[in-house]
């Protein structure tokens, strides 16, 4: 099973590295697709990907590709959502003692967390937005030929 997702990993790498577009465009692309994970798309997260990417001038297929390169890990992202939005606002549950209070408090505490990850999304995009970009940006334009060499044939899997 690790061989399969190894596998699959190597091949999006390769096929986002031999895409013939400028590093802005491709890194663009990559990261407004990556960060489609953090969203709750219901499914349709790598055809958002694509239209996203295009819609900001980026490269489509690389959008594809960055919004597949993530896809096993929007459990943990949306986690991480949740995480850092309750360390800016901190989620209260109040506990009910009847039963008109427990509806309250049940709702009081579902729109509470709620704040808290939508909050925690928009910083997670924005956070890992920039470093993704710079990173694969750098990675792109400065050792793209390199890169590719190395994961055609030294990547073993």
């Amino acid at each position: 099973m690790f061989k399969k997702y190894a596998r699959t990993l190597k091949c999006l790498t390769l096929k986002l590295l031999r895409i013939k577009d400028n590093s802005h465009k491709i890194s663009l692309g990559f990261t407004l697709g990556l960060m489609v994970n953090f969203v709750p798309s219901f499914g349709i997260g790598p055809v958002l990907s694509t239209l996203i990417a295009k819609i900001f001038k980026g490269n489509a297929y690389a959008g594809l590709v960055g919004g597949v390169f993530l896809i096993w890990a929007f459990p943990l992202c949306f986690y991480i959502n949740y995480l850092v939005g309750n360390l800016l606002i901190p989620v209260e549950v109040t506990h009910a003692n009847t039963v008109t209070n427990a509806v309250y408090s049940v709702h009081h505490s579902a729109v509470e967390i709620g704040k808290a990850f939508i909050i925690g999304m928009v910083v997670n995009v924005i956070f890992f937005g920039v470093i993704v970009y710079k990173v694969v940006h750098a990675l792109i334009s400065r050792h793209r030929h390199s890169l590719l060499t190395f994961v055609h044939k030294k990547w073993n899997v």
